[in-house]
C-alpha cells in the first residue's frame, strides 16, 4: 500500500493565509472526485461490514464497485485505493481536509520540484488530490517564490479574479457517472438496519 515516508517533517512552504486561501478555493471549485471525510466513513462501512444485505440493485452496484477499488488497511487504519494496471501501486485516499498538508509535504521532500514532478509524486502515492489543487498550491510556494528558476511560466500569484485552477486534461466525472446516479457524501441519517443509503455525489481520481 501507499508509504507516509514521503511526507516526512520539512520546512512549511505557505504562509497561513495560503491555507486559508485554499479553503475558500476548495469551497469554490467543488468536485466529485475529492472525498470528504463523510465520503471517507460510508466507504469503510461498507467494506468492513459486508454482511449487511443491499437495500436494491443499485446499491449492490455501488458495493461491489467499492469493493474491487478500495481496502481498508485495519493494521495502518489506512483507507487504501487498489492500483490499477495502469498504477504501480495502491494508494493511501486523502480526504478534502489532508490535501493541503500532503501536497506541502511532498513538495518540501522532493526539493520544491516543478509542477509535473510534484504531481507525479502526489498521484503514484495518493488518491484524492486533483492536479489542480496542486498546482494552485505550488504557485503560492514561498520557496520557489524566492528562486526564479523554480517558477514556471504563468506561476506568479493570482489575483481572485483569477484564482480558479482548472485541469483540462482530466476528465470530470466520477464513480456515479459509471453506475448510478447518487452517491456520496454520506451521513449517519442515511444509515439504517440494510447499511448506508448514500446520497449526493463522489469522485472518481
Amino acid at each position: 500500500m501507499a508509504s507516509d515516508s514521503i511526507i516526512s517533517n520539512s520546512p512549511f512552504n505557505f504562509t497561513p493565509s495560503t491555507r486559508t486561501e485554499f479553503l475558500s478555493y476548495l469551497e469554490e471549485n467543488s468536485n466529485k472526485r475529492r472525498i470528504s471525510q463523510l465520503d471517507r466513513q460510508g466507504l469503510i462501512e461498507w467494506l468492513c461490514n459486508s454482511h449487511a444485505p443491499p437495500s436494491s440493485q443499485k446499491e449492490f452496484s455501488r458495493r461491489n464497485y467499492v469493493r474491487k477499488n478500495f481496502t481498508w488497511d485495519e493494521s495502518g487504519q489506512a483507507l487504501v485505493a487498489v492500483a490499477k494496471k495502469s498504477k504501480k501501486k495502491d494508494r493511501k485516499v486523502v480526504t478534502e481536509d489532508e490535501i493541503f498538508d500532503v501536497v506541502e509535504r511532498v513538495h518540501a521532500s522532493n526539493g520544491h520540484a516543478g509542477w509535473d514532478a510534484t504531481w507525479r509524486d502526489i498521484s503514484d502515492s495518493y488518491y484524492g488530490i486533483l492536479r489542480a489543487d496542486v498546482i494552485f498550491l505550488l504557485k503560492r510556494c514561498e520557496v520557489c517564490a524566492q528562486n526564479p528558476r523554480k517558477r514556471p511560466k504563468g506561476s506568479g500569484r493570482t489575483g481572485p479574479e483569477h484564482s480558479r485552477v482548472t485541469d483540462p486534461s482530466a476528465p470530470n466525472f466520477g464513480i456515479d457517472d459509471l453506475f448510478f446516479d447518487h452517491w456520496p457524501p454520506f451521513s449517519p441519517q442515511d444509515r439504517d438496519r440494510d447499511g448506508w443509503k448514500p446520497q449526493g455525489s463522489a469522485i472518481e481520481n
